[in-house]
């Protein structure tokens, strides 16, 4: 790593794991190249200056990958091709046979560092290329067909192992780095998603209720009586309740639905609705479904919240924003809970770029002036036994 000075202070330019790989072994041909050329009985007769040409390449891909990091595709594609070029040019001009398929061992170096970060079609490219250039440098120096097919055989599979073996560890780290994700946004009783998997998703709904120009609906359910079920039954039964709750709630809310576990007793679920009567009916139904699958009801508070958006300024999916609807979806829980538990209160309110306003009140819930989108009013808890 280094830092570069420009006018606006340092700047900090990496080199990724594929172009350090690159630039290692494009450094480590120099001592190679130095040797090969002061020992003119290694070469073929006048073929000396092919080893300077490829020498002032390999000086010139140093600098250029120095210059460039990190390397984008298309630079490390062209700086691995000429090195691929220069490798079997080296091993054709070698008058020693063992040492010129040593050499063409090399090959296998660039495919294999190719699959470190470049696209599956690179990486194929790329085995092509070695293998079109290994076999065409082993025929000409093959001296029977049993020759060549061995010495080319051996070299293709020098390219095609460690190559294979690299793209494997890849998507091996991918899909554990995809689980990992999972398991950190996923509720691990009930198998919906966290608070942390709900905050990640919420820019999909956002970015769904501009284009189809219809209102989130924000849902907050709450099991009622939960803390006097949980201390008289003990937590497993606790447990199992949130799993059953859990598990009727994912069933009755429709597809492309968020469904998360938001903390203790409490499930969010997030939708884009017609209307607050379309919003309404929906919380009916997950209020009697729940109900009706398991041996506990559900109060629910919902929002309908329209999204406008102020010319020249994209709404953004802030934290205050996701909060501010928490807020007026807890009021609306805590009015569900004074009508004796087992009911929907359900309001509306308008999101504006960002700011929530209570639109049935008319009052600005979540704004300051010199702050677009920020909620400025405290979250709203109910402190009485749910």
């Amino acid at each position: 790593m280094s830092y570069l000075s420009s006018k606006g202070g340092a700047v900090r330019r990496d080199f990724d794991q594929r172009t350090l790989a690159l630039l290692a072994s494009e450094t480590g041909a120099i001592p190679l190249l130095v040797v090969a050329y002061l020992s003119p009985e290694f070469l073929r007769p006048g073929t000396r200056w092919w080893v300077v040409a490829i020498g002032v390449y390999t000086v010139v891909s140093i600098l250029v990958t120095v210059l460039a990091r990190p390397l984008n595709d298309a630079h490390f594609a062209v700086l691995s091709f000429g090195g691929m070029v220069g490798i079997a040019t080296s091993a054709a001009v070698i008058a020693d046979d063992g040492a010129a398929h040593a050499v063409l061992i090399l090959l296998a170096a660039i495919p294999a560092l190719a699959a470190i970060e470049s696209p599956p079609r690179t990486v194929i490219a790329f085995v092509l290329v070695a293998a079109g250039l290994a076999v065409t440098v082993v025929a000409t120096r093959a001296h029977s067909a049993t020759a060549m097919f061995v010495a080319g055989g051996a070299v293709i599979l020098a390219i095609l192992v460690p190559t294979y073996l690299v793209t494997t560890l890849r998507r091996s780290l991918s899909r554990a780095l995809e689980a990992q994700a999972a398991i950190s946004e996923t509720d691990p009783l009930t198998g919906i998603l966290n608070r942390r998997g709900l905050a990640g998703r919420w820019g999909q709904v956002l970015l769904g209720a501009v284009e189809s120009g219809l209102p989130i609906g924000f849902i907050e359910a709450d099991i009622d009586y939960f803390k006097t079920v949980n201390d008289r039954f003990g937590h497993s039964v606790g447990d199992a309740m949130l799993v059953a709750v859990s598990g009727a709630l994912a069933e009755a809310v429709p597809p492309a639905t968020l469904l998360a576990r938001t903390g203790g007793e409490e499930f969010v679920i997030v939708r884009n609705v017609a209307d607050e009567a379309d919003l309404d009916r929906l919380c009916e139904e997950l209020r009697m479904h729940v109900a009706a699958s398991t041996d506990v009801t559900v109060s629910i508070g919902a929002v309908c919240a329209s999204l406008s958006i102020i010319p020249g300024r994209s709404p953004a999916a802030t934290r205050e924003m996701v909060d501010g609807l928490f807020s007026m979806a807890d009021r609306q829980l805590y009015n569900a809970k004074r009508k004796g538990r087992d009911s929907v209160s359900v309001t509306r309110a308008g999101l504006v770029s960002g700011p929530l306003t209570d639109v049935a009140s008319g009052r600005a819930k979540s704004r300051s002036d010199d702050s677009a989108g920020r909620i400025t009013e405290p979250r709203e808890r109910v402190t009485d036994d749910r």
